[in-house]
C-alpha cells in the first residue's frame, strides 16, 4: 500500500479500522470523563450532578491531547436534576431520588458515586420480567442524544466520535444477578443467563441505534466480564460471542464502524473476537497478559488491533518512558496499516497531562507511514 496524502482525523481513524495505512498511526485511548475532567478542573461530584459538564470534559480533553478518536454514551434525559437532589447529613452527602427520597448513592467530592443498594434487580427467573427495553424512538424522545448530538456537531471531521452501546452479555447478566450468582447460571442456569443477555444485547442495539441518529461514527461494544480472567474461554464461545457477533451485525447494517472491548486476559479469545466481525478489538491490555507483537500476527489482518499501551506507564511512568513503550506499540502492530495506539484500558484518572501529551506526540512522531 502507498503512503496516503495527509489526512483529517475521521479519515485516518476509518483507515484503520478498514487495514489501510493512513497518513500516521491514530490516537484513540481509552478517555471516560472521569479522566478528562482533569482538564476542565471539575469535580467528578459536580459531573454526577450535571452530566453535559462530563460532555464538555470530553471535547475539553479530546481538544486539549489532539486525539484521533474518543466514544462518549447518551446523555440522562430531559428531567435528570429535576429526578435527582442532594442532601447531606452527618458531613456526609447524599444523591437521592427525587420522587421516592430515597437515597440512591453517596458522593464523592472527586471520585466515583458509592451505590448504597447493591441488590441485584433480578432475584430469582421471575424477575426478569423487570427488565424494560426502551426503543431509539423512546431514547430519543427523552432528550438523550441531544448532548451527543452536540458533541458531534462541534468536533466533526476533526475526530472519530463512537458511541458506546456495551455491555451485550456478562456485564449484563452481572448487572441484574450479582456477580456470584451470574457466575452460577451459566452452569446452573444457562438458560436463563442466555434470556438476560438477549435482553441485554437488544438494549445495546436500541441504545446504538439513537446513538447513530445523533451522528456518531461508530459503536464501542463488549463486556469487562467476558474476560478470560473471568470465564473460560468455551464459556466466552458459548455465551458471549454470538451476542456481541449480532451486535455488530445490526450496527453494520446501520452503517457505521464497530470495535470490541474486551479487557483483562483477552489473550485465549483474540480470534473469538476476530470472528464477531467486528472492524477492531480492543484494548489488547499488556497488564492481562496480551502481547500486541503477537496478536498482530494472529488476528491482525483480519481486523483492526486498538490499544496495548500499557495504563500503569501512563499513571507512573516519564513522558520518556510513555514515549518509548509508544514506539514499541507501533513497531509491534503498526506495519501495514490497522493499528489505533491506545491506552490498555481506561485512563487512569491521575495519570499525568504530561505523559498524555507524550503519548500523542510520539505517535505523530514514530508513527508515519
Amino acid at each position: 500500500m502507498g503512503v496516503w496524502p495527509k489526512m483529517n482525523a475521521k479519515q485516518r481513524v476509518m483507515a484503520a479500522m478498514e487495514l489501510r495505512e493512513p497518513d500516521r498511526v491514530p490516537v484513540f485511548p481509552v478517555i471516560t470523563a472521569y479522566q478528562a475532567s482533569r482538564v476542565t478542573n471539575v469535580s467528578y461530584r459536580d459531573i454526577i450532578l450535571n452530566p453535559q459538564l462530563g460532555f464538555d470534559a470530553l471535547v475539553a480533553a479530546w481538544r486539549f491531547y489532539q486525539f484521533d478518536g474518543f466514544e462518549v454514551g447518551l446523555g440522562p434525559g430531559r428531567d435528570y436534576q429535576g429526578r435527582h437532589q442532594t442532601e447531606t447529613e452527618g458531613g456526609v452527602e447524599y444523591l437521592v431520588d427525587g420522587s421516592s427520597g430515597r437515597r440512591i448513592s453517596r458522593l464523592e467530592a472527586d471520585d466515583l458515586p458509592v451505590p448504597l443498594d447493591r441488590t441485584p434487580p433480578v432475584v430469582d427467573p421471575q424477575g426478569i420480567q423487570k427488565i424494560q427495553v426502551r426503543s431509539a424512538e423512546e431514547i430519543i424522545a427523552d432528550g438523550c442524544i441531544e448532548p451527543v448530538r452536540r458533541l458531534v456537531d462541534t468536533v466533526g471531521d476533526d475526530g472519530f466520535v463512537a458511541g458506546t452501546a456495551a455491555s451485550q452479555s456478562m456485564n449484563f447478566l452481572v448487572a441484574q444477578r450479582g456477580s456470584t450468582q451470574a457466575m452460577l447460571d451459566l452452569i446452573d442456569n444457562p438458560s436463563l443467563a442466555h434470556r438476560i443477555m438477549e435482553l441485554g444485547t437488544e438494549i445495546s442495539i436500541q441504545v446504538g441505534k439513537a446513538l447513530i441518529a445523533a451522528g456518531v461514527d461508530g459503536i464501542y461494544i463488549g463486556d469487562a466480564w467476558a474476560s478470560a480472567s473471568i470465564i473460560s474461554p468455551e464459556q466466552y464461545r458459548r455465551f458471549c460471542m454470538p451476542y456481541h457477533a449480532r451486535a455488530a451485525e445490526e450496527f453494520h447494517r446501520m452503517g457505521v464502524k464497530v470495535y470490541l472491548h474486551i479487557c483483562g486476559n483477552a489473550d485465549p479469545i483474540l480470534e473469538m473476537m476476530a470472528d464477531t466481525g467486528v472492524d477492531a478489538i480492543e484494548p489488547l491490555d499488556p497488564l492481562g497478559g496480551v502481547n500486541l507483537a503477537a496478536a498482530k500476527r494472529r488476528v491482525g489482518r483480519r481486523c483492526c488491533l486498538k490499544g496495548g499501551l500499557n495504563t500503569l506507564t501512563l499513571l507512573r511512568g516519564t513522558p520518556e518512558e510513555v514515549a518509548a513503550e509508544v514506539r514499541s506499540c507501533i513497531r509491534d502492530a503498526a506495519e501495514g496499516g490497522g493499528y489505533l495506539l491506545g491506552s490498555g484500558d481506561d485512563i487512569p484518572r491521575d495519570a499525568p497531562k504530561e505523559n498524555l501529551q507524550a503519548m500523542v506526540q510520539a505517535a505523530w512522531e514514530y508513527g508515519r507511514y
